[in-house]
């Protein structure tokens, strides 16, 4: 039997996450339930664990707990809908779970109000919707009357759809709580680091209505560079860079007023943190030994500058297994030291194994016999001086297996299951290739090799430049800086015949190097967002 670590909590949590759990808890049960606690931490840092730790603790029956993914409703229009719509759903079940007759009443009486909001701002907000085939136009006055008693209200009265949804939900939450026996609804916001970042700052504003309304409580779990950047789009023709440094620290100040940023899981808790997520999946039998004796030390290497991240540990070890599923033949040793070089985005040693695959084992083998320029040589203006963490994993026993010869066959089974994009692999293959083009080019000015040769090498160079714009640049990864070098590479074949052959190796060699230095930028930086409807 072989089970994957899915995406979700531990059920025993690491990092003293109870502690702080409690501490938050405390926080939210014993002051006035008017505020909101951001849980501020990187991709896969472990918010999801805490805030659900922190809704365990809060064990009181008064308090009413909500949870809102903001990620499953992020092609809402209105995102105050779904928010809305969640909290009537939680009140529903909170109600269904009351033995006293009157309580549940009051409490569906609640829902049923809330819902009248909610079909209010729905045909209020949309102006048009289409039924069928049919446009109908929704007028918000309608709506607003929806909201009342039936009655058309006199003009002196406010029309705003707001206003009114204002007023019906304070009414609504203040007898939930005289009546209904709620003292305080605490909403659990989790998931925005997959909304794109201006959904994930719809979501938060949508919270700003809840504000003014004594009982509610929010609590947001968020990478706050996520938030800061699309405060930074929202604001951006507006001031400079230090005014919107400014904005964006006020704009999370006046919404969060308890942030709590998680600590980093530094690599001496990597075991606590294994312990609890074989549990949680129930790993047991011949899976767990693998797991503790195979794959354990590889996992050590994850850790960049002494940090690993919890979701990148379970990635890495669901991607071992499905392997070993699939191609149970393969070496398991070789399949984890490539993987740990796929994995490990900050080190060139990928962009080499992926371009110069049939090369790298000998080098490595060099390098670890003492050769230190093995690489170096292999690679020049890339590599330079190894990283101590890279220089330690080539060195060590983990390692050995790079040096075998039929790597490919393994890099193309790491790659089927590694988050790694398609793109990046061809650009790195046709890197290698303008490298080998490049070393025929040099060798054939220093032979001063006629005329027909250095045409030939001058189209090669051209052919392999325009494989990889395509590749990249009109795949929409590029930036105007790639696609510069680029054009610069092609000057450079052009000119093959009219300079010396070290002047042209360095100029062809530094276009080369700049060129992988903007991969590794494009690599680490998000995908541009297709048009809606792509």
């Amino acid at each position: 039997m072989a089970r994957i670590l899915l995406d979700t909590p531990a059920v025993t949590p690491a990092l003293g996450y109870d502690r702080i759990a409690i501490a938050l808890a405390t926080l939210i049960q014993q002051s006035d339930p008017r505020f909101a606690v951001g849980v501020f931490g990187g991709w896969g840092s472990g918010k999801t664990t805490l805030m659900d730790t922190i809704r365990e603790e809060l064990r009181n029956p008064d308090t009413l707990k909500v949870v809102f993914n903001g990620w499953r409703y992020e092609r809402e229009p209105h995102l105050i809908v779904p928010l809305l719509d969640t909290i009537r759903g939680a009140v529903v079940a909170h109600a269904e779970r009351q033995q006293e007759g009157a309580v549940r009443q009051t409490l569906l009486a609640v829902a049923t109000r809330i819902g009248q909001v909610v079909r209010a701002l729905v045909s209020g907000l949309s102006g048009k919707m289409t039924v069928g085939v049919a446009e109908v136009t929704f007028d918000a006055a309608k709506s607003v009357e929806a909201l009342g008693d039936g009655h058309q209200r006199p003009a002196a009265e406010a029309q705003s759809l707001y206003f009114a949804c204002f007023e019906q939900l304070a009414g609504a939450f203040a007898e939930l709580r005289e009546r209904g026996g709620v003292d305080r609804v605490v909403v659990f916001v989790d998931d925005l680091d997959r909304c794109l970042p201006q959904n994930a700052l719809s979501v938060i504003e949508s919270m700003k209505l809840f504000f003014d309304l004594t009982g509610f409580v929010f609590v947001v779990g968020i990478d706050q560079r996520v938030l800061e950047q699309a405060i930074r789009e929202r604001l951006s023709p507006a001031g400079d860079d230090r005014s919107l440094r400014l904005a964006e620290r006020e704009y999370v100040k006046k919404i969060f007023q308890v942030p709590y940023e998680l600590p980093p899981m530094h690599a001496e808790q990597l075991d606590d943190l294994l312990t609890a997520v074989y549990k949680t999946a129930r790993i047991d039998g011949e899976q767990l030994v693998d797991l503790q004796q195979t794959v354990r030390p590889y996992l050590a290497h994850l850790a960049i500058e002494g940090q690993v991240n919890p979701r990148e540990v379970k990635r890495f070890i669901n991607a071992y297994t499905l392997q070993m599923l699939i191609r149970p033949q393969l070496d398991r040793a070789t399949v984890l030291a490539v993987q740990t070089v796929v994995f490990r985005y900050d080190w060139a040693l990928y962009e080499i194994l992926r371009a110069e695959t049939d090369a790298l084992p000998q080098a490595v083998k060099q390098y670890r016999d003492g050769e230190d320029s093995a690489l170096t040589d292999l690679w020049p203006e890339q590599i330079g001086a190894l990283p101590t963490d890279l220089a330690q994993f080539l060195r060590s026993a983990e390692a050995a297996p790079l040096t075998r010869q039929d790597l490919r066959t393994y890099l193309t089974s790491v790659e089927s299951t590694a988050p790694t994009e398609g793109w990046v692999g061809r650009a790195y293959v046709l890197i290698g290739r303008l490298r080998r083009i490049a070393r025929q080019g040099v060798a054939s000015l220093e032979q001063d090799a006629a005329g027909s040769q250095l045409d030939r090498i001058s189209r090669d160079l051209a052919s392999a430049a325009a494989d990889l714009r395509a590749a990249v640049v009109d795949e929409q990864r590029g930036s105007e800086r790639f696609a510069e070098h680029l054009d610069a590479l092609l000057d450079l074949g052009r000119a093959i015949s009219s300079q010396p052959a070290a002047r042209w190796s360095e100029a062809v060699e530094g276009c080369i190097g700049n060129l992988q230095r903007e991969l590794r930028l494009l690599r680490a930086t998000p995908a541009r967002p297709l048009p809606v409807g792509k």
